[in-house]
């Protein structure tokens, strides 16, 4: 499941992922960017992790893929808040999909995350 966070940011998206993240779940995170980002142009991404638990399946991971790839040059910054060897490499892996300027936070610094993602 997910969770949209920071809607009081005007030039900020924010989401929060907690448990197994679904196809569906995907399915309906691609919506909500696709909504947001017809609002602004190159907001931040701040991504909060710390309850994420993986995919659900296959098909789960490829809809995430998908989101990467499709907006890889839609966002100026995006902030990753988690921890974990599986969420560094999942961090490395995300920054060869994206122009975007991508840093990992421990779960402690999710004010820093925030105000480095909003940075112009």
């Amino acid at each position: 499941m997910f969770t949209e966070t920071l809607t009081d940011h005007d030039e900020m998206i924010g989401l929060a992922c907690e448990g197994k993240l679904s196809e569906s779940d995907l399915k309906r995170m691609h919506a909500l960017l696709h909504q947001r980002l017809q609002e602004t142009s190159k907001p931040g991404l701040v991504l909060d992790l710390t309850r994420f638990e993986g995919y659900e399946g296959p098909s789960a991971l490829l809809e995430d893929l998908k989101i990467d790839t499709a907006h890889r040059n839609d966002f100026r910054r995006v902030a990753v808040v988690g921890e974990g060897a599986l969420m560094e490499w999942g961090t490395k892996f995300a920054d060869v999909l994206t122009k975007a300027e991508l840093r990992q936070f421990d779960p402690s610094g999710t004010d820093a995350a925030i105000a480095w993602a909003s940075e112009r």
